[in-house]
């Protein structure tokens, strides 16, 4: 008992000097400086076709970033260098795809472009995307649609909810699938579409309930989200929860250590 009162007070007595003459002993410096990130800007040019808008995608990696809907030129700012497909449609055409290379702060100025009709029979899908009980336009949200054969098509929302597929199969059943955050996710069947035709479609989502947002000091509760942390294990390596949220199961377990 005597040697743990003499551990204690030696305790005390190092925390006592180590706070000495400081009124902030513990003050962490954050540097909340933001980085910037390097970007280019996209421009080109498209043969104007008379009544046929133009679609115009970018892709990194297979994976659909932006899309934009011309009459002939196009200009796509503020993209973080590096490499990227270009694709570019219109109703009835065959698509172009262009490799691209985005250099930091300078514009990127390709060749123009001139579509080939397509010789065999396509139908096409327009429609408007919406918030189901506020009407609101749903924006940046990215639409798949496949067919009978496995075949996926993607397109993104405008600022006002309009989406745009071109160039499918005539006469086929499609499956409209979308995933947004914040909203349950949908599955639109739809009707095989004739030739040269375009369906008009009007689809709406349900925003999920809101999670529970926590004070500080209280504990997680069913349904709740957890904040960002970093955890070591029993090696001392640092785990972050973002590492494993949407990849697997994450369960938190503090171990105290034998006595």
């Amino acid at each position: 008992m005597k040697q743990m009162q003499t551990f204690l007070a030696f305790a005390l007595l190092l925390f006592a000097g180590l706070n000495c003459g400081t009124e902030n002993p513990l003050e962490e410096t954050v540097d909340t400086s933001a980085v910037e990130t390097l970007t280019g800007t996209l421009r080109g040019e498209v043969q104007s076709i008379d009544g046929v808008l133009v679609q115009v995608r970018l892709l990194r990696d297979g994976q659909l970033l932006a899309q934009t809907e011309i009459q002939a030129t196009y200009e796509l700012p503020s993209i973080e260098a590096g490499n990227y497909t270009l694709q570019i449609s219109a109703k009835g055409y065959k698509t172009k795809e262009v490799s691209v290379t985005v250099t930091s702060g300078q514009v990127v100025s390709l060749d123009k472009v001139a579509l080939i009709a397509l010789e065999t029979p396509v139908s096409h899908l327009r429609g408007v995307l919406t918030d189901k009980a506020t009407g609101e336009p749903l924006g940046e949200v990215n639409l798949q649609l496949t067919d009978k054969a496995g075949k996926v098509y993607e397109a993104l929302t405008t600022g006002a909810g309009v989406f745009t597929f071109e160039n499918l199969p005539v006469e086929q059943a499609l499956t409209l699938a979308i995933a947004h955050t914040g909203y349950e996710d949908r599955e639109v069947a739809v009707h095989p579409i004739p030739e040269a035709e375009t369906l008009e479609l009007q689809v709406q989502l349900t925003r999920l309930p809101g999670q529970e947002k926590l004070d500080p000091g209280r504990g997680l509760s069913t349904g709740s989200q957890a904040p960002a942390f970093e955890l070591p294990d029993g090696d001392g390596k640092l785990h972050a929860l973002a590492d494993y949220v949407g990849n697997k199961n994450a369960v938190v377990v503090f171990y105290r250590g034998g006595w």
